[in-house]
């Protein structure tokens, strides 16, 4: 007989419980809401990239700081002038609700239940990530699906007031220049530490082609990975990411193209999530399947526009 760890025994209790007719379903397993948990932030690109705060309520406020306190070499006698910390209008994050649903056959056997209700686990976490992650990077702030709650960092030069810098590349293959000189600007601004590219796959093959073709064949592979190039380009980290969309040029140049965005994560936006996941069953007894429906609620806003800066339509084919 299959030997079962505690956390396994958690999974096959609570599995037991979503297949079985009885009523009082029970609370989720500590063991079930840490991995969903665990998982969504492992695969979560933005969740670690960016600040995401636990909201303890639906509705936050988040201050951002806007200037800091100033050093002075007075002369003998003369006290220095006194500053401090200064903050603009808070940021208000407010909490919007993804839901994903799933199905677990109720004929399931013992032996299965807890791989089933494991992988359903995993897969939900995953689509949440992705939700996040969307919405993070391009969402379009209308509301019209769960990938477009918020405004994302692509469509920060649409803020009203926007101060981002969007550089249109039309339809260039990305270098090392484009990103040295965006490194430059954001450092100009007082952004200097920690800096951040997002890139699409097919953006980051043109990038890595330059690399190569600039003699630096044996840093190139790090623009296709998550690393510390910072000697080369000033970033801290590179995420290549298939959530940055890539499309045509125009309604009549079908060449592809896709934004690349760099920006100081630390500044350019908080993010938050109410630590309070609700799984919940409906059984359908005519297919024999169990549907189970999770929902959590997180919040993302762009904190300050003038840290992001968009390269624009980029070469992706």
């Amino acid at each position: 007989m299959r030997e079962y760890s505690s956390s396994q025994m958690e999974y096959l209790r609570f599995g037991k419980a979503l297949l079985s007719s009885d009523t009082n379903f029970p609370e989720i397993p500590q063991a079930v809401v840490r991995d969903i948990f665990d998982i969504f932030i492992e695969e979560s690109v933005a969740a670690k990239v960016f600040r995401f705060i636990t909201m303890g309520s639906d509705t936050v406020k988040f201050y951002v700081k806007t200037a800091a306190p100033e050093v002075f070499a007075p002369s003998e006698g003369v006290a220095p002038p006194e500053t401090k910390l200064s903050f603009g209008n808070p940021v208000v994050l407010e909490a919007r609700e993804v839901r994903t649903v799933s199905r677990i056959s109720d004929v399931a056997e013992e032996e299965s239940i807890v791989d089933l209700v494991a992988l359903t686990v995993e897969d939900m976490a995953r689509k949440m990530g992705d939700v996040v992650d969307k919405n993070v990077l391009r969402g379009a702030g209308d509301g019209s699906d769960a990938y477009n709650l918020f405004t994302g960092l692509q469509r920060a030069h649409t803020l009203p007031d926007s101060q981002t810098t969007l550089k249109d590349l039309v339809k260039e293959p990305l270098t090392v220049d484009h990103v040295n000189e965006a490194v430059a600007s954001l450092e100009e601004l007082g952004y200097r530490d920690n800096l951040v590219m997002f890139i699409h796959p097919k953006a980051a093959f043109h990038l890595r082609k330059d690399l190569a073709g600039k003699g630096l064949e044996s840093i190139s592979g790090d623009v296709l990975r998550t690393g510390d190039v910072k000697t080369l380009l000033g970033l801290s980290q590179i995420h290549v990411t298939t959530n940055l969309e890539k499309r045509s040029y125009s309604a009549s140049d079908t060449t592809k193209v896709s934004d690349v965005i760099i920006c100081s994560p630390r500044d350019a936006g908080v993010g938050g999530y109410r630590r309070q996941l609700r799984i919940e069953r409906d059984r359908d007894v005519e297919s024999g399947l169990t549907k189970i429906a999770a929902s959590l609620r997180f919040a993302w806003r762009i904190a300050r526009t003038d840290a992001i800066y968009i390269l624009s339509n980029a070469l992706s084919q």
